[in-house]
């Protein structure tokens, strides 16, 4: 789409400033492609939330955040050579900070798990570690990037809720409780864990189905970590691998399949995500 018929038509409010620049608040109903004479900014957007193009032709920047577009027309190329400045100065340093909050979470997670192995026997980190790293390749916000590092904290360690929202704050805390089991079913009072398995697997079954997407996204980089974890398991060790597990195979391909269904339904739904379709793929080839 051209940028003027983007403005003419969905443009909610035009204001001009004294320096020559104009700006164009529109509301977009849905998400825009690039217009045309248009180039993407990737390095300094940040998918879904904030998508940034400019245009030299145009002389504009348009900056969409949280589906409200912002375009600014510059009369005079300094104008518009200083804003792309401010941008990339302002972005870039947030990306710096960013990175230093990502390792500051990586080590605490190391230390609340660095008594911790999977069941094939490497250190249980690398498991936080490969969620963390499928949610950074689906742009998804930096919180949920935390919340992939934390997101066994509370249900293996000792580490109460209350600690990572004192740490990392509200959001960090919420997506963390969101996909951690209910205490009375991974604590049962007979201590055995086993028994509990197709309880506590319906539970998050059914929590996944009404959740948000960001939600979805975080429980099911850690199914596809997983997955892609007993492949390998499966492979190196045999069948007899499963007999680790608290259910046989044909129960974990239950519950491989329900998630799926889960992950697929209601409006929030991750059915088009690179992470929902790998785990397709992985359960076909597992089971």
């Amino acid at each position: 789409m051209k940028i003027r018929e983007l403005i003419n038509q969905y443009c909610s409010s035009t204001e001009k400033k004294g320096n020559g620049i104009t700006i164009y608040t529109i509301n977009v109903l849905e998400p825009i492609e690039t217009p045309e004479l248009f180039s993407y900014l990737d390095f300094l957007s940040e998918e879904p939330h904030r998508r940034i193009w400019v245009s030299d032709p145009y002389r504009m920047i348009a900056i969409e955040i949280d589906g409200e577009l912002t375009v600014y027309e510059h009369v005079r190329m300094a104008n518009y050579r200083i804003q792309l400045n401010d941008l990339q100065e302002k972005y870039e340093e947030q990306r710096e900070t960013d990175l230093t909050e990502l390792a500051d979470v990586f080590a605490f997670a190391v230390d609340c798990h660095k008594n911790s192995m999977r069941k094939s026997g490497t250190p249980y980190i690398s498991h936080p570690m490969d969620v963390a790293s499928i949610l950074l390749k689906e742009n998804v916000p930096l919180e949920l990037v935390f919340a992939g590092l934390l997101h066994d904290v509370v249900e293996d360690t000792d580490i109460h809720i209350e600690i990572i929202l004192g740490k990392y704050g509200q959001q960090v805390a919420d997506y963390v409780y969101a996909v951690t089991e209910p205490e009375k079913l991974r604590n049962p009072p007979t201590g055995n864990k086993e028994q509990t398995w197709k309880e506590r697997k319906e539970h998050t079954i059914q929590e996944m189905v009404g959740a948000n997407r960001e939600i979805k996204l975080l429980s099911c980089a850690d199914k596809l970590a997983n997955i892609r974890d007993l492949i390998s398991d499966v492979r190196m060790q045999g069948e007899g691998f499963w007999d680790k597990f608290n259910a046989p195979k044909q129960e974990q391909e239950w519950y491989y399949r329900s998630m799926l269904e889960s992950f697929a339904t209601g409006t929030q739904n991750i059915a088009e995500t690179r992470v929902y379709c790998n785990l397709k793929e992985c359960v076909e080839e597992l089971f």
